[in-house]
């Protein structure tokens, strides 16, 4: 049976649509429900109550049901409550709109909350980064058939539910109102160093999802020419995905190699699409990267002996060399290297060339004995003994069962 985790399953579908999810307990404090609109009205007004604007949605919410909560500035939020070991908390889907805001309709939300002119400016910029869904019967049929297997309860309805008339708030002074375009580039910055955490720690949906969420903020155009900025902005975001990977302690070939690969691919893009369709691609391979080279766990002499044997597999090699190399002894890399890598160096070599003959045994006719000195085996019978005690199997095994399961090729 297949636990779902309903907190991975939003973080990927609202990721990809730019919509945030958060969890709020009940009795949050003001500062913690000020994430439910990014800590818009906080900049707006003098002294505004979050606790009390969250606790007033909750009020609205049914045990088994979801609402649909339109607030005063005509946002809306998917609320539900929290089951298990999540009882007490409730689910906050949102901000998003159900139609683009035209200026006439930013001036009209001025004016109904009886805000000055020196607020439109900061409600344009907000406005800019908060997601429009233009299908609501199907955005409602989507979290209901989610959120009805989350609930256990198949019959999970959505309700409308509309903020009443809006309480008086005192606006802010002009001069703080003003400098709120730059709040909303520190926190832009905010978004792009969450997205590289996850990228460096490795985790793709929680790098997506944040990448999706920086996706929401506008960025002025630099050059007129649309798909040179277009490439350039993508440029900028490879180079910085590249210095993440590099602080999980990935060695610089592998990630030289594919940023090279990536600054030609955006290169060769022919259109804006193509280099929209490239950002994810991006994030998941930068990821993998971490996921498989990330020395950051090790410490410096188990680092240096992974990266040279990853590197110089098809070497004549031992404990001994390794330790004389890195002017350490025999026993105390033995030791470091089995406590950290949880096998022993020599385990870790054969471990390594294994690996490496896969990819010769499944992409080439090469015989045996070629493949066997090529991966840094002293003679194939060795190489087919080690081999075997790795992967069950020998290689000519291996490579049969290969060719047994690719299709056969039409004659026509």
């Amino acid at each position: 049976m297949i636990v779902m985790d309903v907190r991975d399953v939003l973080r990927d579908v609202l990721g990809s649509l730019r919509v945030q999810f958060l969890l709020l307990e009940e009795g949050c404090s003001s500062l913690e429900a000020s994430m439910l609109d990014f800590q818009f009205r906080s900049r707006i007004y003098e002294k505004f109550d979050y606790a009390a604007f969250a606790a007033s949605i909750m009020e609205l919410v049914p045990d088994d049901d979801v609402i649909d909560y339109k607030d005063d500035f005509g946002m809306h939020y998917l609320v539900f409550r929290g089951q298990q070991i999540e009882a007490g908390s409730f689910y906050f889907l949102g901000p998003y709109l159900y139609r683009t805001y035209t200026e006439e309709d930013l001036r009209g939300l001025v004016k109904s909350h009886a805000l000055s002119d020196h607020a439109l400016d900061a409600i344009r910029w907000y406005f800019k980064r908060i997601p429009v869904v233009f299908d609501v019967i199907s955005w409602h049929s989507l979290f209901s058939a989610l959120i009805s297997r989350y609930m256990a309860n198949p019959n999970v309805e959505i309700h409308f539910e509309q903020c009443s008339r809006p309480a008086p708030e005192k606006e802010k002074p002009s001069a703080s109102l003003e400098s709120l375009p730059y709040l909303f580039i520190e926190e832009r910055y905010e978004v792009e160093n969450k997205m590289l955490n996850a990228i460096r720690r490795g985790s793709i949906s929680e790098a997506m999802y944040y990448q999706n969420m920086f996706m929401g903020f506008t960025i002025d155009q630099r050059v007129d020419n649309h798909l040179r900025n277009s490439k350039d902005m993508v440029i900028s975001a490879s180079t910085v995905m590249r210095k993440a990977v590099e602080q999980a302690e990935v060695h610089p070939l592998y990630i030289d190699r594919l940023s090279n690969q990536i600054l030609r691919d955006i290169e060769e893009a022919e259109n804006e699409v193509q280099l929209r369709a490239l950002i994810p691609r991006m994030i998941r391979q930068y990821c993998r990267l971490v996921q498989t080279y990330s020395r950051e766990r090790y410490s410096s002499v188990v680092r240096d002996v992974i990266n040279y044997v990853d590197f110089n597999y098809m070497e004549a090699m031992s404990l001994d060399s390794l330790a004389g190399r890195y002017a350490v002894s025999k026993n105390y890399l033995s030791s470091r290297f089995h406590k950290e890598v949880g096998m022993t160096v020599t385990n870790f070599i054969n471990h390594t060339r294994v690996q490496q003959s896969l990819k010769l045994l499944g992409g080439t006719t090469l015989s045996m004995p070629e493949i066997a000195e090529r991966c840094g085996f002293a003679d194939a019978n060795y190489f087919s003994r080690i081999f075997k005690k790795m992967r069950g199997i020998t290689p000519n095994e291996y490579r049969k069962s290969l060719q047994n399961s690719r299709p056969a090729k039409s004659d026509s």
